[in-house]
């Protein structure tokens, strides 16, 4: 789960007015089964059930999706994220942003618009070990963005189960795998207009 910037299922954490969702670890597409043999490896944006009527349960309009800003950050700045594992199952993460600002809805095609990339310019950040806990991960975000509204998106693509590689071999971590998504909601600003009084959590997580 996100903790910095805190994920829309994980808001009850910081703050207890937050509607709470006791399985924010779960956002997992539904499970492997229902993702990859019912819906051929699709996902809802936010880690939903795919099938699942709109918005879903984590997209803005669904109960848990508000939309309450959670986080500020400054253009082109390096950030850090914060992310609780309470399984490891191996693999990699990535990042994205959709900016509502731009009109668009919030679908893949708008998170497809911002990959980000780490501090050193690679894209997916892979777990260095199969520790559970919390991971820090330093993010780039781009030069040129400011909204007023933008979707943080975690993506975790896990490596623990066995599968056929694009070259034919077979190991573990290739083909399909377990994979969980969590959005948060955020704004960027020019260094200008930062808030420093801002803060949506009441306590620590």
């Amino acid at each position: 789960m996100a903790l910095d910037p805190i994920a829309r299922g994980s808001r009850w954490r910081c703050n207890p007015s937050a509607l709470p969702n006791y399985t924010d670890n779960e956002l997992f597409c539904g499970g492997f089964q229902v993702q990859w043999g019912t819906h051929n490896g699709k996902c809802g944006v936010c880690g939903d059930n795919y099938g699942d009527a709109r918005p879903r349960l984590h997209e803005l309009g669904g109960p848990f999706g508000p939309g309450d800003i959670v986080r500020q950050y400054v253009r082109g700045s390096v950030i850090e994220a914060r992310i609780r594992l309470t399984a490891n199952h191996r693999g990699y993460f990535y990042f994205d942003l959709c900016n509502l600002d731009d009109g668009g809805a919030e679908d893949e095609a708008c998170f497809s618009k911002y990959p980000l990339s780490l501090a050193d310019g690679s894209r997916n950040w892979y777990l260095p070990s199969t520790a559970v806990g919390e991971y820090r991960i330093n993010l780039k975000l781009p030069d040129s963005l400011t909204c007023s509204h933008c979707i943080f998106r975690w993506t975790y693509v896990a490596g623990n189960n066995w599968g056929y590689c694009e070259d034919g071999s077979g190991r573990l971590g290739c083909g399909p795998q377990e994979t969980f998504k969590t959005c948060s909601d955020v704004r960027i600003v020019a260094s200008s207009d930062i808030n420093p009084s801002f803060a949506y959590c009441t306590k620590a997580v």
